[in-house]
């Protein structure tokens, strides 16, 4: 009578260890699967969305180039395909060229640089704003916080090259995502009638997710037929 108790308690002991071990099996399990997660999705951020955008950029460049050949001298830069106004490059630092894409939607910052078309065109009177990512999809704005005041950026049209100049390095100018007094013809000054050709170009500040953003302004030095 007196051994029972003590089978029952060794029973119940070891049934617990069972329950123990398993639990802990599962929880191991539970973060191995949230690690292999987790290592899928950085590689498809930081390697799977580069290697898209750099397909995609080259098959817009590849559209940019079709419709700049039907324009000849007569032509303008409104005649340049609808969804790219142009391939911008930062000489000295990146000679790579990124299309410019109409609109600033997922789609097109997947594929180059987003160019926000209530704003001046490329070489137009008023202010050209621009947004890129600083890293993954492409990155083509991965330069930027290395570009000081002085420093050069060219976007070429189906007609025309022109050149811009940094008045505002952005690393020395960091706004929020909601601060739209960027967007201004005159910047900072919305009532103002713009006299100027100016640009400003727009990334995320932080390697992170924030809603911090670097913003680099500048003014247009030149332009010449293409």
């Amino acid at each position: 009578m007196s051994e029972k108790p003590a089978a029952v308690t060794a029973a119940q002991t070891g049934q617990r260890r069972s329950w123990g071990a398993r639990a802990l099996c599962a929880a191991w399990l539970l973060l191995a699967v949230v690690l292999l997660a987790a290592g899928v999705w950085s590689l498809w951020l930081f390697v799977g969305t580069d290697q898209r955008a750099a397909s995609q950029a080259r098959a817009a460049v590849e559209r940019f180039d079709a419709a700049c050949s039907t324009v000849g001298e007569a032509g303008s830069d409104s005649a340049t395909a609808a969804e790219v106004v142009g391939l911008l490059s930062f000489p000295g630092y990146d000679d790579q060229s990124w299309p410019v894409l109409a609109g600033t939607s997922s789609e097109q910052l997947a594929t180059g640089i987003g160019w926000y078309p209530e704003t001046a065109g490329v070489g137009e009177i008023g202010n050209m704003v621009l947004a890129g990512y600083r890293i993954t999809h492409g990155a083509p704005f991965a330069a930027l916080a290395d570009l000081n005041v002085g420093d050069q950026i060219q976007i070429v049209t189906c007609t025309h090259v022109y050149l811009y100049e940094l008045d505002v390095a952005p690393r020395d100018l960091t706004v929020q995502a909601h601060d739209d007094w960027v967007l201004d013809a005159v910047p900072g000054d919305p009532g103002k009638r713009p006299s100027g050709r100016q640009i400003t170009l727009i990334t995320s500040q932080d390697l992170l997710p924030t809603s911090d953003r670097s913003v680099g302004m500048g003014h247009l030095v030149s332009s010449h037929p293409r």
